[in-house]
């Protein structure tokens, strides 16, 4: 990451305080992945219409994940099977900050982001479920009256780097994810080297982001990306992955 450090030296920069004017708990995503060594040239891009954030004079931030699921994957299945209104559920601890959540994200049929979260007061990532993780769960995953949350446990563990940028007046956020590592429910880890996954996130649906239409110019085009459906594919041996060949080899020649 020292070198990552090293092109975000001489950015603008945003708080934590200003960045929440633009939450976008509700919000359209695009992702996009590519090979680190275009990374130095698209932070290039960035300069002059976005601030990176920082915290403590830190602008590399440490995320750790652990993922939900039923015991057959019902969460990832409904993905990989092309679902629409699907769920995927996880704990999430800021390293920097300190401060944990769990987290309900819903795509909706329009294609719309929707995470909901609640604030774990001892900022631990649990393992097992709290009972208030589990009742805001219920209310939030409309799936069987809320009874498959009984049949949720730790899926998959990730961890991974984030930088995160923001443009203000075009109300946008922008994070890119380094240094990806799965650890599967038997302890086994696996880290994914040389990957960079970007995220544009806002308010609506648009290819007018100049961010998009740059990565254009590089030959860099919008794919669907999951951390945690990649991950299962990756780490689970009798799981069906059809539909993500095409991101598998994609993800082995960049990395």
């Amino acid at each position: 990451m020292d070198q990552v450090e090293k092109y975000l030296a001489d950015f603008p920069t945003i708080g934590l305080d200003k960045l929440d004017s633009i939450k976008l708990m509700k919000r359209y995503d695009k992702k996009f992945i590519f090979h680190k060594d275009k990374l130095k040239s698209v932070f290039e891009y960035l300069r002059n219409d976005y601030q990176v954030l920082e915290i403590n004079r830190n602008r590399a931030f440490k995320y750790e994940n652990v993922y939900y699921d039923t015991e057959n994957h019902f969460f990832y299945h409904q993905h990989h099977n092309k679902k629409l209104n699907r769920y995927k559920l996880r704990c999430r601890k800021y390293i920097e900050t300190n401060q944990c959540y769990f987290e309900v994200k819903f795509k909706n049929n329009k294609g719309k982001t929707i995470k909901t979260r609640l604030l774990l007061k001892d900022n631990y990532i649990n393992g097992k479920l709290t009972d208030e993780s589990k009742e805001f769960a219920r209310t939030s995953v409309l799936i069987d009256n809320g009874n498959i949350i009984d049949k949720i446990s730790p899926s998959l563990w990730i961890s991974f780097n984030r930088v995160t940028f923001a443009n203000l007046i075009s109300k946008e956020r922008l994070t890119f994810d380094i240094n990806l590592t799965y650890t599967d429910k038997r302890s086994n880890s696996r880290s994914i080297n040389n990957l960079i996954i970007a995220e544009l996130k806002s308010e609506n649906v648009s290819g007018n982001s100049s961010f998009f239409q740059y990565l254009k110019t590089i030959n860099i085009s919008p794919s669907s990306f999951s951390k945690y459906c990649m991950g299962i594919a990756i780490t689970e041996k009798n799981i069906r992955y059809n539909r993500f060949k095409n991101k598998l080899l994609l993800l082995k020649n960049l990395t």
